[in-house]
């Protein structure tokens, strides 16, 4: 046997459901927004048109004051099978998340995952639009971010993905800190690498995944590198006492926050003649369709 194993792998702790609360409460609040989506929250048409009114990520509107649309776009979905496919998703990695780092920190890690993958989404696409315009301004075929006949592109971003992209993140960074502990035998560093191995090809084809064309793989991304990075945060920081865990945690969840709506507030108000443009028509076309109804 080796030494203080237990910091390197915690004991399997009995089923309950407090264990999972927070898992749990997601998966719920995902499932009871969704119900509501289909039952009282779609006065239009048009699926699209009833996300964008709802809280959809879409960059014109996201980036043009509508910074609210972060949050909540985390807990819409385009359908029944996107939803059971998160929901199952987030079970996975949240159970052995919410074990790892506990329940503060792993609800922190969720909600800036989520977003950033959808404040990531919005401005890639953003860039996206710029380079496009640009490109077809140069062949003299197109001189803004619409088309001439005023249609406007749009691209609808939704559902917890890029958050549960960032939980699967925390996984990969705890897992390598207990595989390097120094206390850890051989074979039970190898009984490590199975799940490392398997949470890295879920990424992997996550990925591989959304090159698909209408899969929003931005956030996917976006969702990963701030997974990796605040978690990575939480495990460098001392936890000799629970005392200096609770306060560095804390410390780590403040300057997160704070770094965040710096960002938010910095290019969720951007000053673009086109984008706005975009914003006033896309509001537009919404409100006379409410007014046909």
């Amino acid at each position: 046997m080796t030494g203080d194993l237990n910091t390197a792998i915690p004991q399997k702790p009995k089923f309950s459901l407090w264990a999972i609360a927070l898992t749990l409460f997601i998966a719920v609040l995902n499932i009871v927004v969704y119900f509501y989506q289909l039952n009282y929250a779609a006065p239009l048409d048009s699926q699209e048109n009833n996300l964008l009114l709802f809280g959809a990520n879409v960059y014109q509107l996201s980036l043009t004051g509508d910074w609210w649309r972060y949050p909540v776009s985390m807990v819409l979905h385009s359908g029944g099978m996107h939803l059971a496919l998160n929901t199952l998703a987030l079970f996975v990695i949240g159970i052995e998340c919410e074990r790892t780092y506990g329940k503060f920190r792993m609800l922190a890690i969720y909600l800036f995952s989520g977003i950033g993958a959808a404040f990531f989404s919005a401005y890639w696409q953003y860039s996206e639009a710029i380079k496009e315009a640009a490109s077809r301004a140069s062949m003299n075929a197109w001189n803004s971010l619409y088309l001439p006949d005023n249609t406007v592109y749009i691209t609808v971003g939704i559902g917890a993905s890029g958050a549960i992209m960032g939980l699967a993140a925390a996984s990969v960074i705890d897992l390598l800190k207990r595989i390097n502990h120094p206390n850890l035998s051989l074979e039970e560093r190898n009984q490590l690498k199975r799940p490392l191995y398997n949470i890295i090809g879920m990424i992997a084809l996550t990925l591989i995944n959304g090159l698909q064309s209408g899969i929003d793989n931005a956030a996917h991304i976006g969702g990963a590198i701030l997974g990796a990075v605040i978690s990575g945060a939480f495990v460098l920081a001392p936890h000799a006492t629970a005392r200096a865990k609770l306060l560095s945690s804390g410390l780590i969840v403040l300057i997160a926050a704070a770094l965040l709506t710096i960002t938010l507030s910095q290019f969720s108000s951007l000053q673009d003649e086109d984008l706005n443009y975009e914003r006033q028509f896309i509001y537009q076309e919404m409100t006379k369709e409410l007014n046909q109804r």
